[in-house]
This record gives structure tokens, C-alpha cells and sequence, in this order.
């Protein structure tokens, strides 16, 4: 196997969940040649990984698609192994002429495969760890820990910006309040993340909120609405400028999204909300790193609840660096 090509999904965690496969790749043997087709706005995190030798960008345009066949197909790739499900992508590997097809069995044209790998539950790293071994691939990393590199220039433009706004690298913790625009439902209520906020303010806590931008109004209604306005931070440098802040943070406080496995794998300890989403399975990794919240409801948790567990587990940390 001299070159490999991988057909990531559209999620930020999903991405996290891929990158341990392809590192099993590079090391399993060091000479392949790894192909990504990723969203555009995933390509900069991927790229920072040096895993992939060459990312093709995923366009949504039909004309844009049968380019990126065409491109695919000049390079005589020979496998392919796919993480994402969509008929699309099935599609656009069958027409680009690649010979092994690795996928799972829960594909909907999973005719186009050639060989199909089990899958449990929603998409996860152990469902990938059992699509690699499908596909050859060994001894992949049970974590994404330390695979995402920060660029220099990010991180000194966010040292920058803390030095500005007097925060003390390592001394800050970040919350995310948001998800994606298809999982509102993981969301918690607004009055829940003004109470918490609020309240850790009070205990000294410093808060940095963060965000996409296009989360950005949704997030300044929250903000505003504290007797202390946390600073609030949406990058325009978008994931890689993000990284670089969560990068320099203490603790992690969110929902269950890609910014809080984005934090897991930059290895800040995440203090993670779950509602009816298996923590087991997709919570962030190491597992036994990170403190989780779960309720059947997400909406049941209570900002007491995340104040009490939040201390507990910044204690925990004193006492393990002691």
C-alpha cells in the first residue's frame, strides 16, 4: 500500500475522531502517501496535523464534485477507506476509480464497497479503530490527544490578545455555550450559562466564552445578560486561531461538541455536558482525563451542579500537580 486516500465527514469531533487512524497509517508505514478530502473549513486543522501529504477540498456544487473525481483520479490511488456514510461520497469514490473501497456496512450504497467494516452506534474512534483493521490498519491510538499542532503565528497572535485583556496564560477557563446549527437540541438553556457564568465570576474565575463566528450574536446574548461580562472570543482566523487560545487555557466547560473535543485533544481537562449522547463512546478522550455531566435531559443540569462538580474538579488538578 503506497498511497491511501481518506474521506472525512463534515463535523469538527468526527474529524478529531479520524486523525489517530491516519497517524496509524504514517507510522504503520512511514514511505504511504496519504490523500484527505475534507470540508474547507476543516482543511486548516487537518493540514496542521502533517498527517496528510495532500488535502482535496469538498465542494457541495455538482460541478465542483466531478472536479474533484477527476483530480482524485490523476493520482492512481488504490484505496480508499471512508468515514463518512453519504451517497455522495460513496459515489465520488466508485467514479474516481479506486480498487479498494473501505467502508462501513451501514452505508446506505454500501453495494459500492469492497470491503465493509461493522459499525455501533453513532460515528465514534472505535467504530474507526474497527474500519482501520478492515482496512489494514493497526495499532491505532485509543485517543486524539497531541495530534494538533498550533501554528506559531496563531499563538502569538493570541498571546497577544490575553496580554491585552490581562489574562494570565494557563489561568483562564474556557466555555463554549454553543453547537452546531442541526444540534440545538444538546444545547443548554441561556438562563443556566448566565447563572454559571455569574457564578464563577464570583469564586474569581476568569472566563473567556468562545465561538464561531456565525454563533457570535447567539453567544453576545449571554454574555450580555451577565452582571459581569466574561471576555468573548470568535476568531476570524476560524479553528486554527481558536485552537491556539483553547490551547493556552486551564479548564474547559461545554456542551458535548467539537470545541470541547477540539479542547480534549489539545489536552485541556474538560468538565463536558451530555444529555442523551453516551459519553462512553464519544465523550472526550482520554476519558479518565476529563469530568462529565450527563442527564437524560440536558436541560435538567443546573448551573449549582456545574459550579459544584467545576470545583471539585479544578481541585482534583491542585492536588495532582502537587
Amino acid at each position: 500500500m503506497d498511497k491511501i486516500i481518506f474521506f472525512h465527514m463534515n463535523q469538527l469531533g468526527d474529524l478529531l475522531f479520524s486523525l489517530p487512524v491516519l497517524e496509524a497509517a504514517k507510522r504503520q508505514n512511514p514511505d504511504i502517501k496519504i490523500y484527505s478530502v475534507v470540508r474547507k473549513n476543516l482543511a486548516g486543522l487537518l493540514n496542521s496535523t502533517g498527517l496528510a501529504d495532500k488535502i482535496f477540498i469538498k465542494e457541495k456544487s455538482l460541478a465542483e464534485r466531478f472536479r474533484l473525481i477527476k483530480e482524485i483520479r490523476k493520482e492512481n490511488i488504490k484505496t480508499a477507506v471512508l468515514f463518512s456514510e453519504s451517497p455522495e461520497t460513496l459515489i465520488t469514490v466508485f467514479l474516481s476509480g479506486i480498487e479498494k473501497r473501505v467502508g462501513f456496512c451501514t452505508a446506505g450504497l454500501k453495494i459500492l464497497l469492497t470491503d465493509k467494516a461493522v459499525k455501533t452506534g453513532v460515528p465514534s474512534l472505535s467504530n474507526n479503530i474497527t474500519l482501520a483493521k478492515t482496512a489494514g490498519l493497526f495499532s491505532v491510538k485509543k485517543d486524539y490527544t497531541g495530534l494538533i499542532k498550533i501554528d506559531r503565528i496563531f499563538s502569538d497572535s493570541v498571546s497577544e490578545w490575553l496580554k491585552q485583556n490581562s489574562i494570565c496564560e494557563k489561568k483562564f477557563t474556557v466555555v463554549s455555550t454553543g453547537a452546531s446549527a442541526r444540534r440545538q437540541e444538546k444545547c443548554l438553556d441561556e438562563n443556566v450559562w448566565v447563572e454559571t457564568i455569574d457564578k464563577l465570576h464570583d469564586k474569581n474565575v476568569s472566563i473567556v466564552v468562545v465561538g464561531a463566528k456565525w454563533e457570535k450574536c447567539n453567544i453576545e446574548k449571554i454574555v450580555n445578560r451577565c452582571r459581569k461580562k466574561p471576555f468573548l472570543f470568535c476568531p476570524d482566523g476560524g479553528l486554527l486561531e481558536l485552537a491556539a487560545l483553547i490551547s493556552k487555557a486551564g479548564f474547559f466547560i461545554g456542551i458535548d461538541s467539537g470545541t470541547m473535543h477540539l479542547s480534549a485533544s489539545l489536552g485541556v481537562k474538560c468538565l463536558a455536558l451530555y444529555g442523551k449522547t453516551d459519553p462512553v463512546q464519544i465523550g472526550p478522550q482520554p476519558l479518565e482525563n476529563h469530568t462529565i455531566i450527563k442527564k437524560e435531559n440536558i436541560k435538567n443540569i443546573t448551573a449549582d451542579e456545574i459550579i459544584n462538580t467545576f470545583e471539585q474538579m479544578r481541585s482534583n488538578h491542585e492536588v495532582c500537580k502537587l
